[in-house]
């Protein structure tokens, strides 16, 4: 059975986890919240309560407070009355009564000497009035009373005067001390309560927002695409949610890289041996074969060994890694291995009918120099990660060039180029991340090899477009003189 590779292990562990997440927020996320459980309410709330109990108080200290105001009212229009009419000489009959009573707006009503009513302003009335309050036909009047001061020598023969005030006008004054701050009260609260359920609309909208974004990335949906940079608090609330989905994002491919390079491991153990048993057959099958074989044209013979050799040193340190150790490094000159990387490739180029074309820097001379400042630190790590380099561009154009450089005394650069479609704008980011890769059949592993190659050489790989090329630069460090 066909083993579906650490990648395809890798995509479907991190699906049924994914799943798992999503089905897990599925069953904890809450519906709507209830009306008066919403934080429109809560904030909403109280702010109109204290705003309506202020407003009716306020309503009815004013109600007192007018009351007050009105009784102060009658007693002074009393008073006035009383001053004018005590030590009046003209007669109170029922001409002038009616004219008084229009005039301060109250009735009047005058006795004699007996307590019997002689003149009276207010209707129905069958009796003389007693001060205080009174009913008649359903109306309450107040009623106050004075002396006259010349009552024994008066023609008129009154003796008492009763001033009576209806009690509705008092009522209405009330009212209108009463009404005009509640009016004013309701008024604000109406439009503080616009104000503030608009802004807290668009506060708990944000707020949504937010928590939108938080539980996509709990489902692991760690890109953003509707993000609030406002200059408040909620803005850098959001700014460092998205910074945290940056951090979540990094370390969920390191872990799922992780996965997928322990699981190379796991397989390169096994397939290590049997690699290592198939290639050594196939070398004493090629030398055997060289051996007798009489045909003056054997250069096809020794690459083959030469590449055989090569795949077995590539299984050796295969089941270095996957035992947990590392090859130790072989100093080698950079002519060495820039003519191994050439021999190796180039009859694969003529194979393929590819436009090869190798320049080597006029600083390098064709033969080994002895001096470590021609040495690379790991000539094997270097012609692997150079390999790898070219045989990428040989697939991906016809035409190739391949230069050895170097910008500076201690380091060389190796420059690759091909006239291929360049790469793909979905991994251009991620190019030299494990397990990324644009080739159908590809595994990924290439060119993170060839980075930690160039980390492992105290170097750098970078790639870019020049004007319709795609342009790789493999540069490495040149060993000191002090440490050859």
């Amino acid at each position: 059975m066909e083993n579906p590779g650490p990648s395809g292990c890798n995509r479907r562990s991190i699906e049924r986890s994914q799943t798992s997440i999503k089905r897990c927020l599925a069953k904890k996320t809450l519906s709507d919240p209830a009306p008066l459980r919403s934080l429109r309410f809560r904030l909403l709330g109280p702010l109109i309560a204290v705003a309506l109990i202020a407003a009716i108080i306020v309503a009815l200290a004013s109600y007192r407070l007018g009351d007050r105001w009105a009784m102060d009212d009658l007693q002074e229009r009393f008073v006035g009355i009383k001053n004018t009419l005590a030590d009046s000489t003209f007669p109170l009959n029922a001409t002038v009564l009616d004219s008084l009573a229009e005039l301060t707006q109250t009735d009047l009503v005058t006795t004699g000497k007996t307590g019997r009513v002689k003149y009276s302003t207010l209707d129905g009335l069958d009796a003389a009035p007693q001060e205080g309050e009174m009913t008649i036909d359903e109306k309450r009047y107040l009623v106050y009373f004075f002396d006259t001061q010349r009552g024994k020598i008066r023609a008129d023969d009154v003796a008492r005067v009763a001033v009576v005030f209806d009690e509705r006008t008092l009522s209405a004054s009330r009212r209108r001390a009463a009404i005009l701050p509640l009016a004013t009260g309701l008024s604000t609260i109406l439009a503080l309560s616009s104000i503030t359920l608009f802004m807290q609309s668009r506060l708990v909208g944000r707020i949504s927002k937010l928590q939108r974004r938080v539980r996509g990335i709990a489902a692991g949906e760690f890109a953003c695409t509707d993000t609030d940079h406002a200059p408040d608090e909620l803005g850098r609330l959001g700014a460092d949610v998205d910074e945290m989905a940056g951090q979540l994002d990094q370390l969920w491919k390191r872990v799922n890289r992780q996965q997928s390079e322990k699981l190379l491991h796991q397989i390169a153990g096994g397939m290590a041996h049997q690699l290592r048993n198939s290639l050594t057959g196939a070398r004493m099958a090629v030398e055997l074969h060289a051996a007798q074989c009489d045909s003056p044209d054997k250069e096809s013979l020794p690459v083959a060994i030469h590449q055989i050799e090569l795949a077995e040193d590539y299984v050796r340190r295969l089941l270095l890694v996957a035992s947990g150790r590392q090859d130790e490094d072989r100093p080698t000159d950079v002519t060495v291995c820039w003519n191994d990387v050439r021999s190796s490739l180039s009859p694969i180029a003529r194979h393929l009918h590819l436009d090869v074309e190798w320049h080597l820097d006029e600083s390098f001379d064709s033969t080994p120099q002895s001096d470590a400042s021609h040495r690379i630190g790991d000539g094997p790590t270097w012609v692997a990660a150079v390999t790898n380099l070219v045989h990428n561009a040989m697939q991906a154009g016809d035409v190739v060039e391949v230069r050895l450089e170097r910008p500076t005394d201690k380091s060389v650069c190796v420059r690759v180029r091909d006239n291929g479609p360049g790469i793909d704008k979905n991994v251009a980011d991620e190019l030299f991340e494990p397990f990324v890769t644009s080739k159908p059949e590809g595994m990924g592993l290439g060119l993170s090899v060839v980075r930690r190659a160039a980390e492992h050489l105290n170097g750098d790989v970078a790639w870019h477009r020049d004007d319709g090329w795609t342009v790789f630069d493999f540069t490495a460090s040149l060993m000191d003189n002090d440490n050859s």
